[in-house]
């Protein structure tokens, strides 16, 4: 057994439980997933083995695995899951996360914005702020320099403008983007990712049109979940869309979210002692009522 290993799953357990008691509030059903998949090019991440002559990886990407198995989506769609995802090796990343599918983009954004804010909050993680941002205004402003956007969009999801800097385009054109690499605030004059700030309505969520995600599904709206105590995200997410109709998800690091939580302990439990078969009756009426126990 790995050391330490009780002591990290009985903290993610309790993680788990707030994450999910929360994400049922605002109407998400929890999905389980095999952990082995056949072969795909739409699926991400995962590490992948050949097996009786076929090719198979073992948990990818939960949102591409998601979007692998259903075949016929329903009109609204609203999902979440906890589960483990790897990246090639055989140790993974623990990941909590919801997927939103078909409905108005800017309430989908606006639900999952706050699912994940009052997330943090149930897990009394107070001090984090949210970076969102936009693909598209970075194809708009690439369109006359569409042959460098790669190298462009590597130097967004490094923070390294140094990237641009080194391109052969024009001081005016590299000026514009510099502006739009360190833009962050409240308004940006993009109507559609103000009107998601604006239904948001919270302190710590600002446009930072430098956050890009390095997910190819990904179309517009995207978003990034930092810590100041931590040098690394906690999560993030965004808009695609599947078969057609307009989805947004996010999933937490629960790696990240372990190092900021804070073992609370059950103060509603009731400690119960006494003869065997009258403990246990009371017990077993408590927790028919949902009240939990602790026989000593």
């Amino acid at each position: 057994m790995r050391k330490g290993l009780l002591a990290e799953s009985e903290k993610l357990s309790e993680i788990s439980r707030y994450l999910r008691r929360t994400f049922e509030l605002w109407g998400y059903r929890e999905v389980f997933l095999p952990a082995i998949e056949e072969y795909s090019e739409n699926l991400r991440k995962g590490t992948k083995f050949a097996y009786n002559n076929g090719f198979y990886v073992i948990k990818p990407d939960i949102t591409s695995q998601i979007l692998e198995n259903i075949k016929e989506p329903p009109e609204k769609l609203k999902l979440y899951y906890i589960s483990e995802v790897l990246d090639g090796g055989i140790r993974g990343q623990w990941q909590a996360g919801v997927e939103y599918i078909g409905g108005d983009v800017t309430k989908m954004a606006t639900e999952v914005l706050l699912t994940v804010i009052t997330s943090l909050e149930a897990l009394g993680i107070e001090e984090f702020y949210i970076d969102i941002g936009s693909l598209k205004v970075w194809e708009k402003a690439t369109e006359d320099v569409k042959e460098f956007r790669k190298e462009i969009y590597r130097a967004l999801v490094r923070r390294n403008f140094e990237i641009i800097e080194r391109l052969p385009i024009s001081v005016e054109k590299k000026e514009e983007l510099w502006r739009l690499f360190n833009f962050w605030g409240k308004e940006s004059g993009y109507r559609k990712l103000d009107r998601i700030v604006e239904a948001v309505d919270d302190e710590r969520l600002f446009i930072d049109f430098g956050t890009v995600r390095p997910l190819p599904y990904y179309r517009d709206i995207l978003f990034e979940v930092y810590s100041p105590e931590l040098g690394k995200p906690l999560g993030g997410g965004g808009e695609y869309t599947f078969k057609g109709k307009p989805a947004f998800g996010f999933a937490f690091d629960m790696g990240a979210l372990s190092r900021l939580f804070r073992k609370r302990g059950d103060r509603n439990r009731k400690k119960l002692r006494g003869e065997l078969r009258e403990v246990f009756a009371g017990a077993k009426r408590l927790v028919r009522m949902g009240i939990p126990v602790e026989v000593e």
